[in-house]
């Protein structure tokens, strides 16, 4: 029996989409299971729940969910710390260890890394601690994050949007904003732990920041960006030519 570790994102939704295909008949026969970290992006649930869900059983297989203890950001608030960028350990509790105690430390495993994630599978070999066999169908495919879009399309289904979690510290400046726009008490709620972190433990950079920069420049930027559009919005309207620009 081998195990796909959903995530909930493009590739790892086109590698289930082939088995269901049965496009990929050496990883026969298969059950989906997803670690839910308890902080996957609003987006993410839905598309778990309203599409993905219903596809696998139209075709007659069900998504298995396994759950942490605690959420990532439950953790760090209980440490007083915030995500590190590079050691990434809310990966393995949040993640592989829930899959490991769910499907047994000796599982065969499938992971959806596409071709340019080739690095990250290579990664994945020399760090494992469990004593786990791992196979990448999409590198040994060489399907790349294109193809898996297509392949998601042709199944007649809506792309999901980059899994991950929403207090990650590696989000792009953009999914910062985001978050600081549509969701403010999540935000605050990093800003917070970034406050007990650096009480309990001392500022020393980027392990107590939110991407390089505590959450409150974030605040500030998101801020300066609100004021300029209504700025802008108003000169829109007033304006009789556009000698103003």
């Amino acid at each position: 029996m081998w195990w796909v570790s959903y995530g909930g994102g493009i590739n790892s939704t086109a590698l289930i989409i082939l088995l269901v295909q049965n496009k990929l008949p050496k990883y026969q026969p298969w059950k989906a299971i997803f670690a839910d970290t308890g902080c996957e992006r609003p987006d993410t649930y839905s598309y778990i729940e309203k599409v993905f869900t219903p596809y696998l059983q139209r075709n007659g297989h069900k998504l298995i969910v396994v759950r942490p203890k605690e959420s990532v950001i439950e953790r760090w608030e209980r440490l007083s710390v915030t995500g590190s960028r590079i050691i990434r350990s809310c990966t393995e509790e949040a993640k592989i260890e829930p899959i490991a105690h769910f499907t047994g430390p000796k599982a065969e495993v499938i992971i959806g890394f596409s071709m340019e994630e080739s690095h990250r599978a290579n990664k994945r070999k020399r760090s494992k601690k469990e004593d786990r066999i791992l196979r990448y169908p999409l590198i040994e495919k060489e399907i790349d994050r294109e193809d898996c879009k297509q392949i998601i399309e042709e199944a007649h289904l809506c792309l999901p949007i980059k899994s991950g979690c929403w207090c990650c510290p590696n989000l792009r400046v953009g999914e910062i904003l985001d978050l600081v726009k549509k969701y403010p008490e999540r935000a605050q709620r990093i800003e917070r732990l970034e406050r007990a972190a650096i009480e309990k433990h001392g500022d020393n950079g980027e392990r107590h920041q939110f991407h390089d920069r505590p959450m409150s420049y974030w605040f500030k930027r998101a801020a300066n960006e609100e004021a300029q559009l209504i700025m802008f919005s108003a000169l829109e309207e007033t304006a009789p030519c556009e000698c103003w620009l």
